[in-house]
């Protein structure tokens, strides 16, 4: 897609016969067939004006900036023209791929030129296309990890300063044309990618399917009855049996008598009772009124007082004044 931009024709004007290095024009005004050159070479651009020109231009372009240029004057007009501009004073700023436009008075015409000799990250433009490819993509990930709601966009934004890097490094080692639909092209893709693995590995997204399934129960009004504790996971301590044998000599008695006082016996404990619990694998819980927000994770290998089952969600005390939401699915009842 990037080097399928149509590139910058040669226009030749009253057939001028232009050369860029003894080349015609029409043979190197294609990205797939540049003038190859060193930095220790000399563009030089000739020609004939058919009418007479007053003054050959030769310029190199970098997208739309000018690295360099110059200008040779002829007075009075002469057919034949030459204009020469030597490299070794470019090759600092930028290497790579240039757009190199020669015109006269009433002749035209653009090519391309693959500037080499010197390493692409030395440059100026090397330097900068390195640096904000590597800030963008620090930013990205970095908006990744943080697990925020913002992770989406901050990756996206990260991505054009990507772009805009890679396009830099793409130009510099002659294999990418720096223009607006390069550039454009380069910050979407980064951005796009930005945003997929954001999409994928933020936690918070997923968090937020999982509500849309089971929504989360109002806040309780009531006051709280329990106070959490987290202990190390022993066997919980079992209830003694109240069902005592009768003594086979105990006399019987007297018609009238009371009998021996009976305990009742206990009723099974309801689903909202305060009950322990434990959880198999790391576990979010999700504040009592702010149910997007996570603040605390049960642990496998302890034991959690569970104050009340609603919903589908279990109210969990999580830690000393820590209680929260746990979806029921995740946690294990006593027993």
């Amino acid at each position: 897609m990037l080097l399928g931009v149509a590139p910058a024709h040669a226009q030749d004007v009253s057939d001028c016969g232009v050369l860029f290095n003894g080349i015609e024009a029409d043979r190197i005004d294609s990205l797939n067939s540049p003038l190859e050159l060193g930095t220790d070479d000399t563009l030089i651009f000739t020609g004939t004006d058919p009418i007479g020109t007053r003054t050959a231009r030769l310029r190199l372009l970098l997208g739309p900036i000018t690295i360099e240029s110059n200008a040779t004057p002829y007075a009075p007009p002469e057919r034949d023209f030459v204009a020469a501009l030597p490299l070794d004073d470019s090759s600092p700023y930028a290497v790579g791929l240039f757009r190199v436009e020669g015109t006269t008075d009433n002749c035209s015409s653009a090519v391309w030129v693959r500037l080499s000799g010197r390493f692409p990250l030395a440059t100026l433009a090397g330097l900068v296309g390195m640096g904000l490819a590597f800030g963008g993509a620090t930013g990205q990930l970095g908006a990744i990890a943080s697990r925020r709601r913002w992770a989406r966009s901050a990756a996206a934004l990260g991505g054009i300063a990507t772009g805009v890097g890679l396009t830099l490094v793409g130009q510099e080692f002659g294999r990418l044309q720096l223009s607006y639909p390069s550039l454009a092209g380069m910050s979407v893709g980064a951005g796009g990618v930005g945003v997929i693995l954001a999409s994928v590995l933020n936690p918070t997204i997923r968090d937020k399917r999982r509500k849309e399934v089971a929504p989360l129960p109002a806040a309780p009004t009531e006051p709280k009855t329990a106070v959490g504790h987290r202990i190390e996971p022993t066997e919980p301590a079992v209830a003694p049996d109240r069902h005592l044998a009768r003594d086979d000599s105990e006399t019987e008695t007297s018609p009238g008598a009371p009998g021996p006082a009976t305990e009742p016996l206990p009723q099974p404990a309801s689903v909202d009772a305060p009950h322990w619990c434990y959880v198999m694998a790391p576990t979010d819980v999700f504040d009592l009124t702010d149910h997007t927000r996570t603040i605390a994770v049960l642990e496998p290998g302890n034991w959690y007082l569970a104050n009340r089952v609603l919903g589908g969600w279990v109210q969990v005390v999580a830690a000393e004044g820590v209680v929260g939401w746990v979806a029921e699915g995740a946690v294990h009842r006593q027993g």
